[in-house]
């Protein structure tokens, strides 16, 4: 049975089950679905897909650059919004993976030719960043499309972080990366009342869901690349401490999933996270990793799972040759995590084989 004969086989068993007072429009469902199908490619086809047209979009401003385009400033701002109007209405009306990719294309060079011709005028890199800001807002509320929604949300949370570095307001790094972090397991853990919501947002969901974990880690980038900022930025905890109450609130959401209810096994399994998680009070990015990892399985989210394990090892090595700590302490420090990793995953192991005897 194909899946398209499966969906109405489901909506005939609903039908039943619920009686006379089901009511939906099955053409209208099936149709959509077909629609679905005939575009689907995974997520990772579609990031690749928004990084590829980055690329393409970029060697067309060198084009752009050699044609003299960038001397007129008027010139630059006309094409630059017309560019990311004819995007969005191309995206808006027409819904195929091929004109998805060419209309993110123009998307990103609309930006890029808006940019330079916004700072050609003089008029200050915080307008800069808040017009597009508000430009990216009004793409979401147009058009739900993956690509654009994905890339939309990045220049949000990149606008953000613009901001904070621009006006050198570095502490406020923390309250981002907590709101990010927040906002991340909310939409994580809720995945079926935000989908139900309203349709504009089940069609969110995808890109939201994995371009806050791209806007987490570029929180994260942030505090770890002093070079983007002028001085270090300090009290590294604050941002840890959100992320590690949100951990131990996802052990505790697992412990009930896995119907753990002896008082000794929680508060060895509690002991042992806090353990672990300690030793990441000054490295938030290793903990931020942890709670994306943690939160891909939770949900059964493949693509966030390789995200959360490629930037893990990334944070770690960056981690590792930090000059802020001596090799020593770097080295008591993943010497005591990898023991109590180990120790966990033994214990873990003995209460499922322990379980399974039962």
């Amino acid at each position: 049975m194909d899946k398209l004969a499966h969906k109405k086989v489901l909506l005939d068993t609903i039908r039943l089950s619920e009686g006379a007072t089901f009511e939906c429009n099955e053409e209208a469902i099936l149709e959509e679905y077909t629609q679905k199908v005939e575009n689907t490619s995974s997520e990772a086809i579609k990031v690749l897909s928004v990084f590829g047209g980055l690329f393409a979009s970029l060697f067309f401003i060198g084009f752009l650059a050699i044609t003299g385009l960038y001397n007129s400033e008027i010139g630059l701002l006309i094409f630059g919004a017309s560019f990311i109007i004819a995007a969005t209405a191309i995206n808006k009306a027409v819904s195929k993976l091929i004109i998805d990719t060419i209309s993110f294309s123009m998307y990103a060079i609309g930006f890029i030719l808006l940019a330079f011709g916004l700072y050609g005028m003089d008029l200050g890199y915080n307008f800069i960043v808040m017009l597009f800001i508000i430009i990216a807002f009004s793409a979401l509320y147009v058009t739900q499309n993956y690509m654009f929604s994905f890339i939309s949300i990045l220049i949000i949370s990149g606008g953000f972080l613009a901001l904070i570095v621009l006006n050198d307001v570095y502490t406020v790094v923390h309250l981002y990366i907590a709101m990010c972090t927040l906002l991340l397991t909310y939409v994580f853990l809720n995945e079926a009342k935000i989908i139900v919501s309203s349709k504009k947002l089940s069609k969110l969901y995808n890109p939201l869901k994995t371009a806050l974990i791209f806007s987490l880690l570029f929180g994260f980038i942030t505090l770890g690349e002093t070079i983007l900022t002028t001085e270090p930025v300090q009290m590294l905890w604050l941002s840890s401490v959100a992320i590690i109450a949100i951990i131990l609130y996802l052990i505790s959401i697992i412990i009930k999933i896995n119907e753990i209810a002896e008082a000794k096994t929680k508060i060895i399994i509690y002991i042992l996270s806090a353990l672990i998680l300690s030793s990441t009070l000054f490295l938030p990015a290793i903990s931020g990793t942890l709670l994306i990892i943690l939160l891909s399985v939770l949900v059964n989210y493949k693509t966030g799972l390789a995200i959360g394990i490629i930037a893990f090892i990334y944070f770690t090595i960056q981690y590792y040759y930090d000059l802020h700590f001596t090799l020593l302490i770097k080295s008591i420090l993943l010497l005591s995590s990898g023991m109590v990793f180990i120790l966990l995953y033994l214990f873990t192991s003995k209460q499922l084989n322990s379980n399974e005897k039962i």
